[in-house]
């Protein structure tokens, strides 16, 4: 069995956070658990996502805000000759929290913006018309 070292460091955190190409929301649906990869943002301790404003994803936070979410990278497949000592290897982050829709137009734009510098992709919103996202 591999070790399992947790990380409190913020600074790794969002060194594992920055690194990681997307993350898995887990969400319940009364009883019946849910889980769906998203791109993500991440600043000052907040995950920011992007999503249609319909969907299962939007109907279970509607009803249950709670969230869990994982994020990981360095993700390796450990072998061995007996295959009952398979092991995986990987840094992850494991957080939990609520779910908040941003209403205002502002906070729309500013999450979006973060979205989108924390995963490198460059976006000039003076020449979009932002709306249409919201």
């Amino acid at each position: 069995m591999g070790s399992q070292k947790i990380i409190n460091d913020l600074r790794q955190i969002e060194g594992i956070l920055s690194k990681a190409k997307f993350l898995r929301l887990a969400l319940s649906d009364e009883d019946i658990p849910y889980i769906v990869p998203m791109a993500f943002g991440y600043k000052r301790n907040a995950i920011y996502l992007h999503s249609s404003q319909k969907g299962k994803k939007i109907n279970i936070f509607k009803t249950n805000p709670r969230v869990c979410f994982e994020a990981d990278v360095e993700t390796e497949v450990m072998t061995a000759e007996d295959p009952c000592k398979y092991n995986v290897r990987y840094r992850s982050v494991i957080g939990y929290g609520q779910a908040k829709f941003l209403e205002d137009y502002n906070e729309k734009v500013e999450g979006l913006a973060i979205l989108l510098t924390f995963r490198r992709c460059p976006f000039n919103f003076h020449n979009f018309s932002c709306y249409r996202f919201f």
